[in-house]
């Protein structure tokens, strides 16, 4: 009987430490996200090289595309480089030519790569181009009355594509998979987008296969999707009022929305490897957020941060090493410098 009695009270006892350990408070439940929240990896970053972008010319750059033997980065404007992957060194570009017509651009809204091809989304003339890799087009078609704002190519050739969307006209295909010819195969979960801000459409996905995750840019979550249903979205921070993040600035009869300076709990930029997601975190008014945020991707639970040395802007975690490329801004100017780092 008083073995019976011992069992049950050693059973009761790890219950209640397991639910106690459940409870306790960590970094996602912190209403106001201190610096000291966050739970620093013994396994400190270790800087291999860096290298200013500056002396490849490229200063207006957007993401970092990883392809077998290289990186490629766009400009805003029409400049498309291709930079070895060990090295970093220059080794082809390309430049397509701007304009109103066919085979022209007038803005790199989004583009993405695989070995097969290149795909641009031009959110002015509502358009997505494939390129080869010399530049030589491929096809190109109307995106009809959607605005594309972010776009990623999964290996099928695929496309996964983000819509802008306008708060007064909510339509499908916020997020939408369509073929490499443009036709639609699938729209995603609809969102209920009325009770976002007007920033709140922003953001960037990452896709693996028909796996796409979705991090916001201004509001501070983490979604993932497979085959366009939605499996989880979980906030950065648990609990966190985003609406602290907006002002609306009333001018005469007009209206509008920006950011607070006190905004924060957002992100630049993301990556997705193996089984976790490295995020880039964002502070409007604090440019102390030298350091990257690490997520479980199978329930988007935070697991550790590592430090940076400067404020990272974009960030791509190499598939086949322990090895994490950022692209840098780098004192008062904010001279845009490739860091690589072992973790």
């Amino acid at each position: 009987m008083i073995k019976k009695a011992f069992l049950v009270l050693l059973v009761l006892g790890f219950f209640i430490s397991c639910k106690n350990k459940e409870e306790k408070p960590h970094f996602l439940d912190m209403k106001i996200q201190e610096l000291d929240s966050r739970s620093f990896s013994e396994e400190k970053l270790t800087l291999e090289f860096e290298k200013d972008l500056e002396d490849l010319d490229i200063f207006n750059y957007k993401n970092i595309v990883e392809l077998d033997s290289s990186f490629l980065l766009a400009e805003k404007s029409s400049e498309l480089f291709f930079l070895d992957k060990t090295t970093l060194k220059l080794s082809n570009s390309f430049k397509i030519k701007e304009g109103r017509g066919p085979k022209e651009v007038e803005y790199i809204m989004a583009y993405d790569a695989n070995e097969d091809m290149i795909v641009i989304a031009d959110n002015r003339l509502l358009k997505i181009l494939q390129l080869d890799h010399t530049g030589n087009l491929i096809r190109e078609f109307k995106t009809e009355d959607k605005i594309p704002h972010r776009l990623s190519l999964s290996s099928n050739n695929t496309m996964h594509v983000m819509n802008e969307v306008f708060f007064d006209d909510l339509k499908d295909g916020f997020m939408e998979n369509i073929a490499i010819t443009g036709e639609k195969n699938y729209t995603y979960t609809k969102e209920n987008l009325k009770d976002l801000h007007p920033f709140g459409t922003e953001g960037n996905i990452k896709t693996v296969n028909d796996t796409l995750y979705y991090v916001g840019a201004y509001e501070p979550f983490i979604k993932k999707y497979v085959n366009g249903e939605r499996i989880y979205s979980r906030a950065t921070i648990d609990n966190y009022d985003t609406s602290v993040n907006y002002v609306t600035v009333i001018s005469n009869d007009s209206r509008s929305t920006s950011l607070s300076p006190a905004a924060i709990f957002s992100s630049r930029d993301f990556d997705v490897k193996k089984d976790s997601i490295f995020v880039i975190p964002y502070s409007n008014g604090d440019n102390d957020f030298s350091f990257i945020d690490v997520y479980a991707s199978k329930d988007g639970s935070y697991i550790k941060s590592f430090r940076t040395i400067d404020v990272p802007d974009k960030i791509n975690v190499y598939e086949d090493e322990r090895s994490i490329l950022t692209i840098e801004k780098v004192g008062e100017q904010e001279r845009p410098v490739f860091r690589k780092y072992q973790y």
